[in-house]
């Protein structure tokens, strides 16, 4: 008789494999084995779609791009070589940029991982967590020469991605409804923001400079340090930057 841990491998094996690991799983089966790999059948499928349907969910500009019966069988390879280890399927799908990467079909479109990585972060800057409402009050009352001694906390609902390819521009071309110019130029690399706002999500370009910012304040470093860092860039503005990221709710309290 088989361990417990053999026979959920060669399930496992069943459902993800399929091929010969069916007969070494039909091999421990009383009775009817053709009703039982009927019904093994029937689950695998369930098993197989249902993964699928949860990583077509979660990248909507993917199949934009591509079309929905290639994302369909691309979701269906990913669901057969990567199962899921949780039981929440909003969890599912989080290296399915990295499966892209090695995926011989995508090959002709190499921006598509960093789309990928790109929906994964939208869809857990949706899910972070409320913070309090924005309270500036220690900066107004802080002499302006004392503003580089101050620290700011960053909405968690937010993430940055750099990338070799326009992501900003191939996610607004990609939206439901967007009727403007379609045209990108791929040649142009862009570091993207993404953060949460009133009715969803925003994807947008940020400047030179502005990544550096972030990262600073991010890590709980002085305005002073944060200005410093952004500094190596000619272009960078620190009241166009400041801002812009006060109206976006990106930074949150002053401390």
């Amino acid at each position: 008789m088989p361990s417990l841990h053999k026979l959920q491998a060669d399930f496992a094996g069943a459902v993800f494999s399929g091929g010969d690991h069916v007969d070494v799983l039909l091999a421990h089966c009383g009775g009817d084995r053709g009703r039982a790999a009927q019904g093994l059948e029937a689950y695998r499928r369930s098993v197989l779609a249902n993964l699928g349907v949860a990583v077509q969910a979660t990248y909507p500009v993917l199949e934009a791009i591509v079309g929905k019966e290639f994302l369909a069988a691309a979701a269906r390879r990913y669901a057969m070589e990567r199962p899921s280890t949780s039981g929440d399927l909003n969890a599912y799908g989080g290296d399915f940029d990295d499966f892209l990467a090695r995926y011989e079909p995508a090959a002709a479109l190499p921006y598509l991982p960093d789309v990928a990585r790109l929906e994964w972060l939208v869809q857990q800057v949706y899910g972070a967590k409320d913070v309090p409402a924005q309270d500036f009050g220690i900066l107004a009352a802080t002499p302006p020469d004392r503003w580089g001694e101050l620290r700011f906390r960053l909405d968690p609902a937010h993430a940055c991605l750099e990338s070799a390819w326009p992501l900003a521009r191939i996610w607004e071309v990609n939206q439901p409804g967007y009727a403007g110019d379609f045209e990108v130029e791929f040649d142009r690399p862009q570091t993207v923001l993404i953060h949460r706002r009133p009715g969803g999500t925003a994807v947008e370009a940020l400047n030179p400079g502005e990544l550096d910012f972030l990262r600073t304040l991010g890590a709980g470093q002085t305005l002073a340090a944060a200005v410093d860092a952004a500094a190596q860039f000619e272009t960078f503005e620190l009241q166009t930057c400041m801002q812009r990221c006060i109206a976006v709710g990106l930074l949150r309290q002053v401390y």
